[in-house]
């Protein structure tokens, strides 16, 4: 082992595919790689010993890794910076890939990978991690995610207003109070918030994926287009984006490091399940979605919480509905609903089309084009409450650090 050599773990029982890895492997400069013939599951505490030490697990992942996932769980809360990359085969299920995600796998690929991008894939994760040092002082930013049950509800009208009212407005007179918020359109295919701030799209998200990158605070810099009024924008790219082109490694290095230059990072998601949610997920503070109360709604609305909450049961979810006014007296059919998703029906985007069409016709928020609408106010109070309720959770926590410390 040479000095300054990057250490490997290769895990597998299958000699065909530790002969095909560890071939590839050798071939690469500065790689150092021990190889193990045996299952994730089976290597015990001997794989949490190889994890401190090395900078990269790769390992072969069966359609059935209930096993590996309890592994991993323990690999990663024994600490260790090692990442790890899971090769798979065609036939793991959905639901298997999101829980070795979930576990702490950094990367999942399929062993139908040519040799060429396995290799890039690897010298890529094995680069030493960048670290960012954050001061005590230094708060991360919060993360609100929005959802839709089905397309045209007005998840991205909500989206873009919310982000719009939590930076706050500047004032002629009296302190003003403003925020650090960047909107992130992860609708890679149809992501529509460049056209509702009349913003040109640009392709940083398609060039991370394409390239792999991991941004830095120079890309992103780079990348973000700042509104008039202040508001940063991650826009999605102005051509055809496969949903699964980014990795879950990538994205969460995103968010996080989004968190650290911004006081709200808001996230507009696409209508689609994809393995790189489930960072986006895990990083979360509140997630809302827009929905309806009739029973197509309802249902959709239903798996998705229940799919949100698989991901992160301590997510704080709310379900905004979308098109209607709150009524003085509600419906059946709107009790029902609310009982069915064990919810209460706090905020009602009501239907003003003339206004947000108008909105977007201008490139403009409702704040500049339509403050007296009625749907404008409603945002704008579901801002209100997101901070009241943020607020009361940081002082919550500080209370409860100040009774440890006494």
């Amino acid at each position: 082992m040479g000095q300054g050599d990057m250490d490997i773990v290769l895990i597998s029982e299958d000699p065909a595919f530790s002969e095909r890895l560890g071939a590839i492997l050798d071939k690469q400069p500065g790689f150092a790689v021990t190889r193990c013939d045996a299952s994730l599951a089976r290597m015990n505490g001997k794989a949490t010993d190889l994890a401190k030490v090395s900078e990269l697990i790769v390992f072969k992942a069966t359609p059935d890794a209930q096993d590996e996932t309890e592994a991993l769980r323990a690999l990663i809360a024994a600490g260790g910076n090692a990442r790890i990359l899971a090769v798979s085969d065609s036939s793991i299920p959905f639901g298997v890939a999101h829980s070795l995600l979930r576990a702490g796998v950094s990367e999942i690929v399929p062993d139908t990978i040519e040799d060429a991008e396995l290799a890039k894939v690897v010298n890529r994760l094995a680069k030493p991690r960048r670290l960012t040092l954050i001061s005590q002082d230094q708060s991360e930013g919060h993360v609100i995610v929005i959802s839709k049950a089905r397309g045209g509800i007005g998840a991205t009208t909500l989206a873009v207003n919310l982000a719009d009212q939590l930076c706050g407005k500047k004032k002629r007179f009296g302190k003003s109070e403003t925020r650090k918020v960047i909107l992130v359109d992860l609708d890679l295919q149809f992501g529509a918030v460049a056209g509702f701030l009349d913003l040109q799209s640009n392709d940083a998200l398609y060039s991370m994926a394409r390239d792999r990158i991991e941004p830095d605070s120079v890309f992103l810099q780079q990348s973000i287009v700042t509104t008039p009024s202040g508001l940063s924008v991650l826009t999605a790219p102005d051509g055809f984006m496969p949903l699964n082109a980014l990795q879950p490694d990538q994205v969460r290095f995103l968010i996080n490091r989004l968190r650290q230059m911004y006081d709200y990072v808001v996230i507009d998601l696409p209508p689609a399940m994809v393995d790189w949610l489930t960072p986006v997920l895990e990083a979360a503070d509140h997630l809302l979605i827009v929905s309806g109360t009739s029973v197509p709604f309802v249902q959709q609305t239903r798996r998705l919480i229940d799919f949100f909450k698989d991901q992160n049961p301590s997510l704080r979810i709310e379900v905004v509905v979308g098109q209607e006014k709150k009524p003085l007296i509600r419906s059946r059919r709107q009790t029902e609903a609310a009982k069915a998703l064990q919810t209460e029906f706090k905020h009602w985007l009501p239907h003003d089309p003339k206004s947000a069409e108008d909105a977007m016709d201008r490139g403009r928020p409702l704040s500049e084009t339509a403050s007296r609408s009625p749907l404008t106010k409603e945002i704008a109070q579901i801002a209100t409450d997101l901070l009241k309720l943020i607020g009361t959770k940081a002082n919550n926590k500080t209370a409860s650090a100040d009774r440890l410390g006494r």
